[in-house]
């Protein structure tokens, strides 16, 4: 049996709880949102399409295996970048941390910028830091692999580094060599690849969605995937949550830290690290 909670009902929360249930994945529902009308449309949305107990009490939440926090301000084609939201987005984790004080499962942080969110509850809100895991990983892998797709390279992506302008797509552990020009052209690709979606529907929806998903069923299998968790001293970093591979379960997770990165690789992911260590200092 698995309950699960989105703390936050908009786009991706909403989505992410109807793929929850629809799928099978989830025995159980806890849904919040500020908007008591909004919430409870969600609600009835959800139960038109599956038979699964929803609660929206928030006291409900407290023992659910998983929780998605997603409140908070989202993009716009005005906000230029995840970590231009940090002011607006930084009193609504703290709020939540005090509404979630007691929670015993797995904290899944999507509010941007996520990186920072991550470092914010894993570090400072009260919870143990092996409950905390930031999404990011998979959705950027998976863009790459649409770009890595539009050149010809039939490859599987990987991200590190910042869910945002800082991200680090690996190049070295493909089986085509791809000049440095390139991987540049590609990365200021990656950097914008949402906001397409966000400028002509409003924001991105199915691709987070389904990776949050498809998070927690990994988490369920203890598999290793790249997420954003506090570095600890991995590849060298410290003082941040960063996008990392792991593997993950309900009670912790073990970083890899055998990655083999390239000269230009290994740049990008310290240039990342110093920009998110100076953003999670402010929290």
């Amino acid at each position: 049996m698995v309950k699960v909670a989105a703390f936050g009902m908009g786009r991706i929360g909403g989505e992410a709880a109807y793929i929850s249930a629809v799928n099978g994945f989830a025995d159980e529902l806890v849904l919040y949102d500020i908007m008591p009308e909004f919430l409870h449309a969600q609600k009835l949305d959800i139960m038109h399409a599956r038979d699964v107990p929803i609660s929206t009490n928030l006291s409900d939440m407290k023992d659910a295996d998983y929780c998605i926090f997603s409140a908070g301000y989202s993009r716009s084609p005005n906000v230029k970048t995840r970590a231009d939201l940090f002011d607006k987005n930084l009193p609504i984790a703290r709020e939540a941390a005090e509404l979630l004080k007691g929670f015993s499962g797995k904290l899944i942080v999507i509010t941007n910028p996520m990186d920072v969110f991550t470092w914010y509850f894993a570090k400072h809100s009260g919870l143990d830091e092996g409950q905390v895991v930031g999404f990011g990983g998979l959705l950027d892998s998976r863009r790459f692999t649409v770009a890595l797709s539009s050149m010809g390279i039939k490859e599987e992506g990987m991200v590190l580094g910042e869910h945002g302008e800082n991200q680090v797509p690996l190049f070295s552990n493909l089986s085509v060599d791809v000049p440095e020009a390139v991987r540049e052209e590609v990365l200021l690709g990656l950097r914008g690849s949402s906001m397409p979606v966000i400028k002509g529907k409003g924001g991105t929806v199915f691709g987070p969605a389904y990776h949050i998903f498809n998070m927690m069923q990994k988490i369920e299998r203890g598999e290793e995937f790249i997420c954003s968790l506090p570095a600890n001293g991995a590849y060298g970093i410290d003082g941040c949550s960063i996008g990392l591979p792991a593997k993950v379960t309900r009670n912790g997770a073990k970083i890899n830290e055998n990655l083999q990165l390239d000269d230009w690789e290994a740049g990008k992911l310290n240039a990342a690290a110093e920009f998110l260590t100076g953003l999670c200092r402010r929290v």
